[in-house]
């Protein structure tokens, strides 16, 4: 895959959509730039909106629960939490910056 995201260490384009769906969020090492070998995440967007994804994947499965009674319920609450991990993934592949990691064993 082509880079084509930009490493907020060295400015080189060294990161693809693949490697930065997983680099992580603010609490992780995160990936290493192939240029500079410094760690980058996912910044705050990342966390605010893998928040948001997850509490109405929660709200959704509660609810499930306790209104349904159907054998097929549980894969509706399977279902929206793979939802809402692949929309989290998805929106870290394409969507808010790369930064630099905040834990003090990468930084350097």
């Amino acid at each position: 895959m082509k880079s084509i995201y930009t490493c907020p260490h060295c400015g080189a384009k060294s990161f693809n959509p693949w490697k930065k769906a997983f680099a992580g969020g603010l609490h992780t090492k995160g990936k290493v730039c192939l240029n500079c070998g410094q760690h980058c995440v996912n910044g705050t967007a990342s966390m605010v909106f893998s928040a948001v994804v997850y509490i109405a994947a929660l709200i959704i499965v509660l609810y499930i629960y306790f209104k349904g009674n159907s054998v097929w319920d549980y894969a509706f609450m399977l279902g929206a939490v793979a939802v809402a991990y692949v929309l989290s993934r998805l929106f870290d592949a394409f969507f808010g910056p790369l930064v630099k990691p905040i834990r003090n064993d990468v930084q350097s």
